[in-house]
């Protein structure tokens, strides 16, 4: 039999988890707390996902490790935003950087931070 859990309507505090059958169900019943005229209306949790992936990410092939570098990245471009002084080309780029920059010889990372 499904559990269904209700909150009364005069008193928001007072929440009720009723087995009822499939057949007797209704949003709004007769409030269990014993007030004349009280009603209960269905109450529906809520639940949030906290890691793993959804179904497109597995379909194209995301793995929890390249979600998780792809953040990083993302976070990473905040970071530099901030570092760098706020007329330079850095600061006002959108692209994300792999953390090899600095390596090739034409791009500098910052060596100070801004104050």
């Amino acid at each position: 039999m499904p559990r269904y859990d209700f909150v009364c309507q005069t008193n928001k505090t007072k929440k009720f988890t009723l087995n009822i059958q499939l057949s007797d169900y209704k949003p709004e019943i007769e409030c269990p707390c014993g007030l004349e005229y009280c009603t209960a209306i269905r109450l529906f949790g809520s639940f949030s996902v906290q890691s793993g992936l959804t179904a497109s990410e597995k379909k194209y092939g995301t793995t929890s490790t390249r979600k998780d570098m792809a953040e990083f990245v993302k976070d990473q471009r905040e970071v530099r935003k901030t570092t760098y002084a706020p007329d330079t080309r850095e600061s006002k780029s959108n692209e994300l950087w792999t953390g090899k920059e600095g390596l090739d010889g034409i791009t500098t990372l910052a060596v100070q931070r801004k104050d």
